[in-house]
């Protein structure tokens, strides 16, 4: 699966995609969106699932973040599986 190393998220505003091995020294997040640092952090070594389920969940995030629109945490996992779903149904994923 190609993830590009950076998404436009709003006019002239893109988040840097970057690997790594653990998230803020916790083995458990998968995922992290920094808003201050234009950055989506993604744990190497996910499926192709996993990996593309969170990157969904943490675009909502950075989406949320540049529009200033608080998402309730549940849902963004509503809006993260449905959007995984339409992807997967109409084969763009």
């Amino acid at each position: 699966m190609k993830i590009p190393p950076k998404i436009k998220i709003r006019g002239r505003v893109f988040y840097q995609v970057v690997w790594t091995d653990c998230i803020k020294d916790n083995p458990d997040i998968l995922g992290l969106a920094e808003p201050n640092e234009k950055t989506i952090y993604l744990k190497l070594e996910m499926s192709d699932t996993e990996t593309m389920k969170t990157l969904i969940h943490e675009v909502i995030h950075a989406i949320e973040f540049e529009w200033n629109e608080p998402i309730p945490h549940r849902i963004t996992y509503t809006l993260e599986e449905g959007i995984w779903k339409v992807l997967k149904l109409n084969k763009w994923i």
